[in-house]
């Protein structure tokens, strides 16, 4: 039964955010929609001129945010509401090079020595004194698991691309094997 309800908080934790994003755009669409409705009745259908309005807001809001008082608005708007959604510094980080994302950094896909072994994991953080902040996914479920603050010595960091590494991971550790040989040989 504890497995039961584990599975299904982290089910929601997926589903749920992801239903709020699709009913907000849905809920921005119909509203274009309704305004673009006289102005495109005749020519285009008002869900098209609704998409393209949404099209050129989205465009309008990437040029705002990155000007000078854009970035001002998003920090605070950072600070004051989206920092406080769950999962979206881990939504930023994986879209590390976003217009939200600032001067953090992505997640680096490496290999942990626990114990005697060493375990697929993501470097999260860097302490100014070296240390790095490392997250161990569990398997199949990668975005549960354990956080260790290691030296650096204990942490080999992998060039290879983050979601194929999690997709690894989710699926038992199958293709693992042939991305870290593959890492290991361009290092030889």
């Amino acid at each position: 039964m504890k497995l039961i309800g584990q599975a299904l908080l982290d089910g929601a934790l997926v589903v749920l955010p992801l239903g709020a994003v699709a009913l907000l755009v849905l809920g921005i669409i119909h509203r274009l929609q309704a305004m673009a409705d006289p102005l495109s009745s005749t020519y285009v259908h008002p869900a098209i001129a609704a998409a393209l309005m949404l099209l050129l807001l989205c465009v309008l809001v990437g040029v705002l945010v990155r000007s000078a008082t854009g970035r001002q608005a998003r920090r605070l708007l950072e600070a004051g509401l989206l920092e406080r959604i769950p999962g979206y510094r881990l939504a930023r980080a994986f879209a590390a090079e976003g217009p939200l994302m600032g001067q953090g950094r992505a997640l680096r896909p490496a290999l942990a020595h626990i114990e005697e072994g060493l375990c697929p994991a993501l470097v999260m953080d860097e302490f100014a004194d070296g240390r790095l902040m490392v997250f161990v996914p569990g398997s199949p479920a990668p975005m549960s698991g354990a956080i260790y603050i290691f030296t650096p010595d204990k942490v080999q960091l992998l060039d290879v691309p983050l979601m194929p590494f999690l997709r690894g991971i989710a699926s038992w550790g199958l293709g693992l094997r042939e991305m870290i040989e593959a890492e290991a040989a361009r290092r030889a």
